[in-house]
This record gives C-alpha cells, sequence and structure tokens, in this order.
C-alpha cells in the first residue's frame, strides 16, 4: 500500500495523536463492565418504608457482590477456599454506586432492581489476596434463545424470557445477548443466524424450559455453522406456586445456565488457551469520515475483544494499526462487522475498511 501524506509533518502528527489518545482509556472502561453487576432484584419488608429500603440496598449490594465473585474467579478454586465476605464497612469501600430501576413501596415494603457498580482495583486486591485468580477477560458475545417446551404456561414462558431480558447477563465475560421473541421455536442455527449476526456472536445456545411438577429444568444446546452441541441440563425446585417463587426459581436457573458458557471461557484463559494474539492491520479509507468510523469501530471492539489499541502510522488514505484480541478470528471478524468494519486477508496483510467499500 502506497501512503500519500497530508500538508505535512505537523498534520500527521497531530492526527496520530488524536487516534492514539482515546483507545487505552476505552480499552479499561471495556474490561471494567465486567465489575458491574445488574438485575440485582431486590424485595424487603420492614416496619417503615426507610428501614425496608435500607435493608433491601444492603442485601442487594451483597448479593451482588457474591454474584460478581462467581463471575470473576474459577469454580474449583473458589469451592475450595472459603469465599471472600467483607464486613459491611468492607463492602461499602468496593461499592462506587448503586443504580436502581422498577422502584415501588409502600409503608413497609421496598422492591426495586439494583445495578451495582464495584471497584475494579478494590476487588481484584480483595481476591487475589484469598489466593483466587481473576479473570476479567472478556470474549465476544454468545446469542441465548429462551425458549419454552410445548405445553408451557405461557405465563411461565413469558417469565422465563423476562428474567434473562432483566437479569444483566449483558455484563458477564461472555456477553449474553437475548434473542428476540421471533426466534421462536427449535435448536436451527440457520433461523438464529441473523440474529447472531447482528449482536456479533458467532454461536447460539438455546435455552428450553420445561416445569413439570415442583421442578423447573432447562436443556441447554449450542448450535455454530453446522456443528451442534449437547451443553446439558440445569434444574431447580419450585418453592411454590406463587408467582415470586416461580420468578427466583426461574432466575437460578438462568444464572445457571450462564454458568455453564461462563466457566468454560474462563478455563480457557486461565489455562492459556484464551491468551491474546496481536494483529497488524492495514486500515483503507477513502476520506477522514470513513477513518474516524473505522476508529470507532476498534473503540468499540476493546468493550469486548480487543485491547492495546496503537495507530503506528497515518496517511491521507490508508494506516497501519495494531491490536491485541482475544478469541478466535471469526469472533473478530463479526464483532467489527457488527460496528461497519470488514477484516479480510490479503497477499500483504490484513486490511480494514469500512462495509461497502
Amino acid at each position: 500500500m502506497t501512503f500519500k501524506p497530508w500538508s505535512g509533518l505537523i498534520a500527521l502528527l497531530i492526527a496520530a495523536f488524536c487516534a492514539l489518545t482515546p483507545a487505552p482509556a476505552t480499552a479499561q472502561a471495556g474490561r471494567d463492565n465486567v465489575y458491574t453487576v445488574s438485575g440485582v432484584q431486590v424485595d424487603q419488608t420492614a416496619t417503615n418504608a426507610a428501614s425496608a429500603q435500607e435493608a433491601a440496598f444492603a442485601g442487594g449490594r451483597r448479593t451482588a457482590f457474591e454474584r460478581l465473585v462467581r463471575r470473576l474467579t474459577i469454580p474449583e478454586e473458589l469451592s475450595s477456599r472459603p469465599a471472600p465476605a467483607p464486613d459491611a464497612t468492607g463492602l461499602d469501600r468496593l461499592v462506587l454506586s448503586v443504580d436502581v430501576a422498577d422502584e415501588r413501596r409502600s409503608s413497609t415494603r421496598y422492591t426495586g432492581r439494583l445495578t451495582v457498580r464495584f471497584d475494579p482495583s478494590g476487588v481484584r486486591t480483595l481476591l487475589r489476596g484469598q489466593g483466587l485468580t481473576v479473570v476479567d477477560t472478556r470474549t465476544a458475545p454468545v446469542l441465548l434463545a429462551p425458549q419454552s417446551a410445548p405445553g408451557t404456561a405461557p405465563e411461565n414462558a413469558a417469565m422465563w424470557r423476562d428474567v434473562w431480558i432483566q437479569g444483566g447477563f449483558g455484563e458477564e465475560l461472555a456477553p449474553l445477548a437475548i434473542a428476540p421473541e421471533s426466534l421462536r421455536s427449535g435448536t436451527d442455527w440457520r433461523a438464529a443466524q441473523p440474529f447472531a449476526q447482528a449482536a456479533a456472536a458467532s454461536a447460539a445456545v438455546y435455552a428450553t424450559l420445561r416445569v413439570q411438577g415442583g421442578t423447573a429444568s432447562v436443556n441447554l444446546i449450542e448450535v455454530a455453522g453446522e456443528q451442534r452441541r449437547e451443553r446439558g441440563e440445569v434444574s431447580a425446585r419450585l418453592g411454590g406456586d406463587d408467582p415470586a417463587s416461580l420468578r427466583a426459581a426461574l432466575t437460578a436457573l438462568a444464572e445457571a445456565a450462564s454458568a455453564r458458557v461462563q466457566n468454560e471461557w474462563k478455563v480457557r484463559v486461565a489455562t492459556g488457551s484464551g491468551q491474546r494474539a496481536r494483529v497488524s492491520a492495514s486500515a483503507i479509507y477513502d476520506d477522514e469520515r470513513q477513518w474516524e468510523r473505522i476508529k470507532q469501530a476498534l473503540e468499540g471492539a476493546a468493550q469486548t475483544l480487543i485491547s492495546e489499541i496503537r495507530i503506528e502510522a497515518v496517511a491521507r488514505e490508508g494506516a497501519l494499526v495494531s491490536f491485541s484480541f482475544v478469541g478466535d478470528r471469526a469472533q473478530l471478524v463479526a464483532e467489527l462487522a457488527r460496528r461497519g468494519v470488514r477484516l479480510d486477508d490479503s497477499p500483504s496483510g490484513p486490511l480494514l475498511r469500512v462495509q461497502g467499500n
């Protein structure tokens, strides 16, 4: 590729500086997103509204922390030693902020859905102090399709979908993108593929709910291209016939199903099979607007796969770019394509272009 310099060296240096500046902050923000736990349902009763809210927030922060610990650690390690359990003061120091949605209150009851953001440095220090390996490297999304077996009560099927939508699973290490309701039946990759492509997912997991007597179970099947893999079944006892008990059971099922996907990725990272690869690519563009779209795609992908973005050189119609990524090449191509940029191979190496060029 031949580069055509801009008006002078100063313009080149200014452009390179502007390109380099946002990337490290964006990459860091992408990793720190996994330290946010959302979809924490709280329901607390007390002698008055203020006490109910205070107890709900205290319990919600504790629940969010426990979920975060499970997210960031290897299950075998966590089961072999005491789980971190900071006291109320210690937990306060780890929590950066709490947001609430769907808030409802009465004179004695408080309900809501919390999003709790934790201090990444403080959490990592605490976990490593307990001798736990911290895995906070994200990979590309997986499409999750909530399904219900024939004969499932419509209200149960609706609640099954809702616990996935409201559960905050998009912040996991392997983010789960919930398929739209129009993906209704079967376990077919051809049906799932358009939705997977829109979410930059290279695989889809169908999670089919079945409720029989006092037990709810979910069968998991992963599809990708011509491949089909049974991911097993998880089940939970129903605590009662009331909606609250059913929702609690379905939420536990969704978390257990997500753990199947998350734990496989964490093992890959911990054992080295999910190590980062380095890519050097030529970005080709016709004008500054296209160059900005390429940069935005790379910075956006830093929320999941990409880190350590470097702009090595910039000229009028092209730039030399390098970055690290985790996952396989198909995931990287899909993630960039979702953001409007193609990654192609050529005799001279990888090329980045705005789609349609």
